[in-house]
């Protein structure tokens, strides 16, 4: 068995990257690079649920290296993280040895409850045989994070006045509206030689984005950075951000 006590270097997902398996022959845009590569790591994320209840996690992170995939999981009993890895196998996508993880020790707790067990015994004793508490709890309890909800129409009006989405998510995004407009006036008014059409276009989006900031509307969602997260109370797996 490999030790549990080895540094987490992620591959890196976030630019251009395989969220399912890291490689970077991918499409600008996309997150996987292929149909099935999504669905494949979204049914063995599935799959692994079984093990998560089993161990009463609250929350539950997965990652993988060149090397390993790394299931780190904090149940609602404990403050301590338990981390189970395991070795992959060479031309394995991460999904497969995710897969083996799971069949690993839902085997062994399987084997410990057939052997006259309780299951409550069963999870205590192989979550306590793998704590690390060197790895701090916070490190795998997602953020949540609130990303403005744009309609079609709003979100063609933040592209005339050269905004992203980010720059609504602060308390000040009136500001930043009527400062994106004063900035593209001075260039689009016919005053200054600027286009008539793209000058209306203009003062539309900035009347229809100051209305959206009256009552902005936002969704929320937990997540970790280049990490897979699970939420307990939901039973749900959130992609990396």
């Amino acid at each position: 068995m490999s030790s549990n006590k080895i540094n987490i270097y992620p591959i890196p997902v976030k630019t251009l990257r395989c969220l399912s398996c890291g490689t970077d022959r991918i499409k600008p845009g996309r997150r996987y690079c292929t149909k099935e590569c999504r669905e494949q790591i979204n049914w063995v994320l599935s799959l692994s649920k079984g093990l998560l209840k089993a161990f009463n996690a609250r929350y539950a992170a997965f990652c993988f290296t060149q090397r390993h995939v790394i299931l780190d999981m904090l149940p609602v009993w404990s403050n301590k993280i338990s981390r189970f890895n395991h070795r992959r196998e060479p031309g394995n996508k991460p999904a497969e040895d995710l897969k083996n993880l799971i069949l690993r020790y839902g085997e062994e707790w399987h084997h410990m409850v057939n052997s006259n067990n309780s299951q409550s015994y069963s999870s205590f004793f192989i979550i306590e045989k793998n704590n690390q508490e060197h790895i701090s709890p916070a490190s795998i309890k997602p953020n949540k994070k609130a990303l403005p909800r744009l309609s079609k129409a709003e979100n063609n009006h933040l592209k005339v006045l050269k905004l992203k989405r980010e720059d609504l998510s602060s308390d000040a995004h009136a500001v930043k509206i009527k400062s994106a407009y004063k900035k593209l006036a001075k260039i689009h008014h016919p005053d200054m030689g600027g286009d008539e059409e793209s000058f209306k276009r203009l003062n539309e989006a900035h009347a229809q984005m100051l209305l959206w900031a009256e009552n902005p509307q936002y969704t929320s969602r937990k997540a970790l950075q280049d990490l897979w997260s699970y939420d307990g109370s939901a039973n749900r797996w959130s992609p990396p951000l």
